[in-house]
């Protein structure tokens, strides 16, 4: 299958190795090859006592096994100058390894020894974890972070998909060593996985190397994660994070979205980036061009197979967090109501249809991008369809669209700052929540 939208079509095969799903995109440009693996599983297979369980697992895939030591085993990568490394969200994992093809063998002989041998030496473990916690707790400095951290415990409170996938904690130093090696027998044994290749058509040897050296159990191996229905907010919900010493506040507002918002992808990504993707965006226009309340404002709307999201995100100066939230509603609100000029809405349907091509130039972005198509359950189709769909959206379109993802009434809004904002937010906002920092870590 060849897609148009690239500069260099690119054709693709499918295969079936023992029960895992290959697909093999041929590029004969340079001597190099990527490898991904797709795991149809990922932290929300964790306990809410031990969140953080699986990314710990892949991350320390290279800490030790029985034969090398992490040293060995970081000089061997580095060797073969092989880039190795995990992807964890809550709903899948994926692994990446990409090098020179004359050094594929023995590159994929090492990362199957990974999969099949790891033993997370108890000491690395500890190492592991001091630098985690330690990182946790100097995030008061980071308020951006926390400001995520929280946006998206409180938005998508009661889910699978609340807690973050690196931990808290009080999660993080519960996990053991035999967690570890349980978690990974899980994911080799039990869940559904796909391999992603690229690269010239002689990689495909790599194929007795994955079935007979990495480990992976192929005939019970068939879960597939499905995220439990999401509880959708039916009223605004307002919460202050107080934090210590700060001179500025963060802003996240957004809310869940249901499986029937995200279905047509290309309107759900126009209307995102015209209302705020971009230098040229509405909210950048009215936020930082004409009011100067911020250097920075964005906004989002996204699908996964179920579910989906939607957010605006934002800081401002204490004594203008008013004034920045009524900015935010005022534009959201216009957008909604089709107040913009026809100059504004075609000038942001060609920066999309201009940079779309470039998130497929690279064979690891064409990859990728096969991996969200196939987890979401779109047809690879949407690749070239999407400009011509684009290309057809009307402004009325988006200012519906618009309303229906940001509707005000419905709206978790969490700023994180002074505590000092607690009586400003509070005139403004009667149904007012203050919660500490401390608890999202």
């Amino acid at each position: 299958l060849a897609f148009p939208a690239l500069s260099t079509p690119l054709l693709t095969e499918k295969f079936n190795w023992e029960n895992i799903e290959v697909t093999f995109v041929e590029d004969k440009k340079l001597p190099v090859y990527n490898v991904r693996f797709y795991f149809a599983d990922g932290a929300a297979s964790d306990s809410k006592y031990k969140a953080g369980e699986t990314k710990m697992t892949f991350n320390m895939l290279t800490s030790g096994t029985r034969r090398f030591n992490q040293r060995e085993i970081s000089d061997n990568l580095e060797f073969y100058g092989a880039s190795f490394g995990f992807n964890v969200t809550h709903e899948y994992v994926i692994g990446g390894v990409s090098g020179l093809v004359k050094d594929i063998v023995p590159t994929m002989k090492q990362v199957c020894h990974l999969f099949d041998d790891s033993n997370f030496p108890s000491r690395e473990i500890k190492k592991i974890k001091k630098l985690k916690l330690e990182s946790l707790k100097s995030m008061v400095n980071s308020h951006d972070s926390i400001a995520d951290r929280a946006f998206r415990e409180l938005s998508m409170k009661n889910s699978d998909v609340a807690l973050p996938v690196d931990g808290k904690i009080k999660t993080i130093s519960k996990i053991r060593q035999k967690d570890l090696v349980n978690k990974l027998n899980y994911f080799k044994s039990r869940v559904k996985k796909r391999i992603y290749i690229s690269g010239p058509e002689e990689i495909l040897k790599i194929k007795d190397i994955i079935l007979h050296e990495c480990g992976f159990s192929q005939k019970n191996a068939e879960f597939v994660r499905e995220i439990s229905p999401i509880k959708k907010s039916t009223k605004q919900q307002v919460v202050l994070v107080t934090v210590p010493n700060a001179n500025q506040a963060q802003v996240r507002m957004g809310r869940i979205l249901e499986k029937e918002e995200i279905k047509n992808i290309p309107l759900l990504m126009f209307s995102s980036k015209f209302l705020g993707g971009g230098f040229t965006s509405q909210l950048m226009k009215t936020v930082r061009v004409k009011s100067g309340l911020s250097y920075s404002v964005g906004a989002f709307a996204a699908g996964q197979r179920g579910y989906g999201r939607s957010g605006i995100s934002s800081f401002t100066k204490n004594e203008t967090i008013i004034e920045l939230i009524d900015t935010i509603k005022s534009t959201v609100d216009d957008v909604a109501n089709n107040k913009f000029s026809l100059q504004e809405f075609e000038a942001s349907r060609g920066y999309l249809l201009g940079s779309y091509p470039f998130n497929f130039e690279s064979p690891i972005g064409f990859l990728d991008n096969l991996i969200q198509l196939d987890h979401a359950g779109v047809p690879w189709e949407e690749f070239y369809r999407l400009p011509k769909k684009v290309s057809r959206i009307k402004s009325s379109q988006v200012a519906e669209k618009v309303s229906q993802l940001f509707p005000w009434k419905r709206q978790v809004i969490v700023v994180l700052g002074s505590k000092s904002l607690q009586k400003k937010l509070k005139n403004n906002f009667k149904n007012l929540k203050v919660l500490s920092w401390k608890r999202f870590l």
